[in-house]
């Protein structure tokens, strides 16, 4: 029997590496009576493992026990494990306050795009914006940072990761002015994805190596050493986008945690650290937690933001020196 936990960020990445060796057996018992809590980052990693874990299983037919969680069924926790229990993919609903468990097919979107014209960037976007809008509660500052924040997360999948669809949830609570977005694709991980480009072969020896970096400014697997870097496309790749989400998650007294392969880092306040006890994460998934009172000088934290970032950027011989005009929009 699988004892599936409380779903809050600890746990859920414990659970990765539970079933990371687990041999599932030919009718095995699936327990949920522990699940209480269902934080959206929990559950996109919780549900993702125990998917991960089937497609390497023979195993034809497994069981579900204690499926008594409400809010767990409606956020589509259950579905997204392939349990036929809540509503399917196939229905998009919400509110002003959730988004339940989302699958987006990158292919979906390229044909969409191809409809009307659009790169997969700006269907991406148009749908970031229609998600801030869930959070933004009328704000037009609140709405334009949680748009460029999905946006820049949600552009990486189809960009780098080589995965087949992206992966979203979401909650906001009021009675604690709390947002958490979370996202998350089952691609080839951050190291893989930054290892293809030379300039950081040296610079990376492991996955925590790997986010370390990844987080800086201008760090991007499209840099081209010793080359032109500096684009008039508006979605050309400059390696901002996680620094400037997870730095401005930090300074509005929230978080921001990235994990990717053995390898989980959180982002709060002036700190920067590593989940000691580790995780297996096929892809990368992340979460993003803001509260929503801290944004009303939100420009001009941005704009401190990317200023210190371009600087650093101009001191390195690895990093991309300007951001691009996409992540240049959130400060103007």
């Amino acid at each position: 029997m699988i004892l599936m936990p409380n779903l809050n960020v600890k746990n859920a990445l414990d659970f990765t590496n539970t079933l990371y060796n687990y041999k599932l057996e030919e009718g095995e018992e699936f327990d949920f009576i522990n699940v209480r809590n269902c934080d959206p980052f929990p559950m996109l990693v919780v549900s993702s493992a125990v998917r991960q874990l089937r497609k390497r299983s023979d195993v034809k037919k497994c069981r579900a026990s204690n499926l008594k969680n409400g809010y767990a069924e409606h956020m589509r926790f259950y579905t997204a494990m392939g349990i036929k229990k809540g509503r399917g993919f196939d229905e998009d609903y919400g509110s002003n306050t959730y988004l339940p468990i989302t699958r987006l097919k990158i292919s979906d979107l390229r044909t969409q795009g191809a409809a009307s014209l659009e790169r997969i960037q700006e269907v991406i976007e148009n749908k970031a914006n229609l998600m801030a809008n869930v959070f933004a509660q009328g704000n037009i500052s609140y709405k334009k940072w949680i748009s460029y924040a999905l946006t820049e997360m949600m552009r990486n999948i189809p960009e780098h990761s080589h995965a087949n669809e992206i992966w979203y949830c979401a909650q906001y609570w009021p009675s604690y002015d709390l947002v958490e977005l979370a996202i998350l694709d089952e691609g080839i991980g951050i190291k893989e994805s930054l290892l293809s480009n030379i300039a950081y072969e040296e610079l990376i020896s492991n996955d925590e190596d790997a986010l370390l970096l990844a987080l800086n400014p201008g760090v991007s697997r499209t840099f081209i050493p010793g080359g032109h870097n500096l684009s008039d496309d508006d979605w050309a790749n400059s390696g901002y986008g996680l620094y400037m989400v997870s730095r401005t998650c930090a300074a509005l007294d929230g978080d921001f945690i990235i994990a990717s392969g053995d390898t989980a880092i959180k982002v709060a306040g002036d700190r920067v650290s590593t989940y000691k006890r580790g995780c297996r994460i096929k892809g990368t998934a992340i979460q993003l937690r803001v509260h929503l009172h801290k944004m009303n000088n939100i420009e001009e934290i941005t704009k401190l933001i990317l200023k210190a970032g371009e600087e650093a950027a101009h001191d390195s011989n690895r990093a991309i020196k300007s951001a691009s005009k996409s992540s240049k929009r959130i400060i103007g």
